[in-house]
């Protein structure tokens, strides 16, 4: 996750990242909403830098329901739970028209790439997805329907780095069905929870956005702490052969 930062944090990450896809000579490829990047069960081979626009993971359930995993943003790096792995553990497919860097994973653990700098930031952006996937297994599995749904904006708020911070609005990417993917409800108890929210003055709804009008009040009612991170690895990659 590409949380708030400082200028200065994200130069940093995209200078990595830049040098990175410049020393695999990664090529940017492009696909349009509803694009599938990879299948569960599949064998992995790359890893992938999002450019621009959204990807989720998924898996499928044995009753034929879909169970939405982690949403990717620009800045992110899908793929690095299925390093080392024999099998890819989701599928990802584009939630939105998207840029995509493809990177071979047989480059990525190769010791002239695997630099101290681009180790500690792929290390990062591992334990990004994993806080997030660990406060989502604790709201499915322990919060009641009206408390997830309020955990699922505040966490969009921290996650997204939304232009409009300061006036407290959140752009949702998904709709509500896939937001019940999201956190194991049905499109129908998620629409009823965001109306209670708005006639009670929690929040106010406008398309995809979503103005928290008591943001603290939210916080309080399920013990939500705001997302943070450390600074930064801000070391230079070494100078090694090119591919």
């Amino acid at each position: 996750m590409l949380l708030p930062s400082s200028v200065n944090t994200t130069m940093t990450q995209q200078s990595v990242l830049s040098e990175l896809l410049d020393r695999l000579k990664s090529e940017p490829c492009s696909y349009l909403s509803g694009c599938d990047l990879q299948h569960e069960g599949d064998r992995p081979q790359n890893l992938y830098y999002i450019q621009s626009g959204w990807v989720y993971a998924y898996v499928m359930l044995a009753d034929g329901q879909r169970q939405i995993l982690y949403l990717y943003q620009p800045g992110d790096i899908a793929g690095l739970s299925d390093v080392g792995m024999d099998r890819i553990s989701c599928s990802l497919v584009s939630l939105s028209d998207c840029v995509v860097h493809a990177i071979p994973m047989k480059h990525v653990v190769s010791s002239q790439v695997l630099t101290p700098g681009v180790s500690v930031h792929l290390l990062q952006k591992s334990a990004e997805v994993q806080s997030c996937l660990m406060r989502t297994l604790v709201a499915i599995g322990r919060m009641t329907a009206r408390q997830r749904v309020v955990w699922l904006i505040l966490m969009f708020q921290d996650k997204l780095h939304q232009r409009h911070m300061v006036a407290n609005i959140v752009d949702v990417p998904f709709n509500q069905s896939e937001l019940g993917d999201l956190i194991g409800l049905t499109n129908v108890s998620v629409s009823k929870v965001l109306c209670d929210l708005s006639n009670e003055g929690f929040i106010e709804r406008k398309g995809s956005q979503i103005r928290l009008r008591r943001r603290s009040d939210l916080e309080e009612m399920i013990h939500y702490h705001a997302i943070r991170r450390l600074a930064p690895f801000r070391g230079k990659l070494e100078s090694t052969s090119t591919y």
